[in-house]
């Protein structure tokens, strides 16, 4: 192994480079001095390199040459609406739909629409004001985002729509499921914004599936307030889990909401003051340790 520094960015970083064991000179039948003196170069040089390479993995910047297994993905979908629409449309125009699953929620403003079908410019079979929301007329520019819903007493799996970064881990979006391709113990943490715009309060559980089998003492409850102010109930529900996994394991967050009226919904940027959007949800796994013996 070999261990070199370059600058980037005005900042150190070392990288390992792989190294071969030397080929070592065939001894004759009688001692030959030159052949010693070959063979002594020779282990001499590679035991530099490795001197080299453990003085640089046990540098401070020394772990920044290691990568390990990780992924980060979100549920983010929104866009806008190009044509507005009053409070009884059951299609809407928005300036694009490549985000959005085939049929799902919706969130517009304070309104919770529920569509069966999309062209690339439009939501179709709408059903407006639905989980405790009331139909509404939405102006042109108004911003359109993703939501998940599941029906009181049944639990559904929440699905990611973009992969950050990602290294033996994968995920083809949309899809709820991320696939382990290197045995492990991993970190999985999570943090879904749940919304209530109901005049109850709600509980909602989250817990993790692995393999299509619920994950034992994972899961969460979370309260969500009643709406207030005009404004709907909100939380970000966040915790991790630690397990060991294999390859081709895969894991799942599923979530089940009492009322069945609270949402995972994404909010749109701001402008005043302008912030990015508060995807729905976010998930990432990172490498902890090799598996145990």
């Amino acid at each position: 192994m070999d261990v070199r520094t370059v600058a980037v960015a005005n900042s150190p970083k070392t990288s390992i480079l792989g190294t071969v064991a030397p080929n070592l000179p065939m001894p004759g039948q009688q001692y030959d001095k030159i052949y010693l003196e070959l063979l002594t170069n020779a282990q001499r040089l590679y035991f530099n390199q490795l001197d080299r390479f453990t003085q640089g993995l046990l540098a401070s910047a020394g772990g920044g040459a290691l990568k390990f297994p990780y992924f980060s993905g979100y549920q983010n979908g929104h866009t806008t609406i190009t044509v507005g629409i009053n409070g009884s449309a059951t299609s809407v125009s928005v300036a694009s739909t490549a985000a959005f699953a085939s049929a799902g929620f919706l969130l517009i403003e304070n309104e919770v629409v529920q569509y069966t079908g999309k062209t690339a410019t439009s939501f179709t079979g709408l059903t407006r004001g639905v989980k405790g929301t009331t139909a509404a007329a939405h102006i042109a520019g108004v911003a359109v985002t993703e939501a998940a819903a599941v029906a009181a007493g049944s639990s559904a799996a929440l699905t990611l729509d973009t992969v950050v970064s990602s290294n033996q881990l994968t995920c083809t979006v949309p899809s709820s499921r991320v696939y382990f391709n290197g045995a492990g113990i991993y970190n999985v943490q999570f943090s879904a914004q749940l919304l209530n715009y109901t005049n109850s309060e709600d509980n909602v559980t989250l817990w993790i599936r692995k393999n299509g089998v619920d994950v034992p003492a994972s899961a969460g409850i979370q309260q969500v307030n009643a709406q207030h102010g005009g404004n709907p109930g909100s939380t970000i529900a966040a915790w991790n889990y630690v397990d060991e996994f294999i390859a081709t394991d895969y894991i799942e967050l599923y979530w089940t909401s009492d009322t069945g009226n609270t949402v995972v919904a994404t909010y749109p940027p701001g402008t005043a003051p302008v912030h990015p959007a508060s995807p729905s949800l976010i998930l990432t796994v990172t490498f902890v340790s090799a598996p145990q013996a």
